[in-house]
């Protein structure tokens, strides 16, 4: 099953949530609300371990920011954000460290260790 919406594809495989972000995307909040409508629609009230692609974001706002760390958090085990892109890597530590929430998070280059991390919060 898939979804491909506007500003994000969303699958699902292995009990695993993915959602990989379209190219050249500027995060807004207005950007950011549609995303998560989508991916609440799509996970039917399931919570899921997310695997986050956000190599296609160029830059996000930070009501976008402060929007997704709070409501953005709902029916989410864990996430891991996957990017081999050193810029995307800085955004999403400082995404991190400013707005962390009681949720086990982690950044990865390689793919294989980011759906380790996952698969022990999916349980």
């Amino acid at each position: 099953m898939m979804f491909e919406g506007e500003y994000a594809k969303l699958w699902i495989e292995d009990t695993i949530l993915f959602i990989e972000y379209r190219s050249h995307l500027v995060l807004t909040k207005q950007t950011a609300m549609e995303v998560l409508r989508s991916r609440l629609a799509f996970q039917r009230n399931q919570e899921y371990a997310v695997f986050c692609d956000p190599s296609g974001i160029v830059s996000a706002d930070t009501d976008a920011l402060d929007y997704l760390s709070r409501e953005g958090t709902l029916l989410i085990k864990a996430v891991a954000f996957y990017t081999p892109s050193p810029l995307n890597i800085l955004l999403t530590e400082f995404f991190l460290e400013t707005h962390r929430r009681r949720l086990p998070a982690g950044i990865f280059k390689h793919k294989i260790q980011a759906l380790k991390f996952l698969k022990s919060h999916s349980q």
